[in-house]
């Protein structure tokens, strides 16, 4: 479908994976607690993984 990235969110696990497309398949990258989230798409971004999970 060419998604560059896309989040997985699991309140379960209290993490965060992004997956970011590369040549043709996906490299997961995971992110927990006060972890800041890298984004490919959105470099500015400053935003801890606890942040999104107590939204």
């Amino acid at each position: 479908m060419g998604v560059v990235e896309y989040w997985i969110v699991d309140p379960l696990e209290n993490k965060l994976t992004v997956c970011l497309l590369n040549q043709g398949s996906y490299k997961q990258f995971v992110f927990a607690g006060n972890q800041q989230i890298v984004s490919q798409i959105f470099p500015e971004l400053t935003l801890a993984v606890q942040q999104i999970l107590l939204a």
